[in-house]
């Protein structure tokens, strides 16, 4: 069984309008997560996002991916009447099990997807220790 734990973090209040406060949930980027063939494959959905907006981090079992969602370019002369593409930072923060080969995560972006793999250690299995004598 692979040991990986998903959370999810909010953002702190912030003030709209200089009088109110709000919370908002940090954009959490839609996520799929697939056990396979000795390595789990961890799917971000990030549309628009290029791999200089996106930072990865490995910190005592921790993978954090997290970064930033920019505003689309409008053109002159137009005003956006509905957005729906997200918009903002994001935050995914997944708590990896021991099994993992942490040195051989890897890590690549295509078509608004980040694709994280990432390697089960390979089991040994058991093994003769010999004894020395002093």
């Amino acid at each position: 069984m692979t040991t990986l734990e998903k959370t999810n973090e909010k953002q702190e209040l912030k003030p709209e309008n200089n009088n109110v406060a709000v919370q908002r949930s940090a954009f959490l980027p839609g996520t799929d997560v697939v056990d396979f063939e000795g390595k789990v494959d961890i799917l971000v959905e990030m549309p628009g996002v290029d791999k200089e907006s996106v930072n990865i981090s490995l910190e005592n079992n921790i993978l954090t991916v997290d970064g930033e969602i920019r505003t689309r370019e409008s053109r002159e002369g137009y005003s956006l009447i509905v957005r729906e593409f997200p918009v903002g930072n994001f935050h995914r923060t997944f708590t990896l099990g021991s099994e993992f080969d942490e040195a051989n995560i890897q890590a690549s972006i295509k078509e608004g997807v980040l694709h994280l793999t990432l390697p089960k250690r390979k089991d040994p299995g058991p093994r003769k220790i010999n004894v020395s004598a002093e």
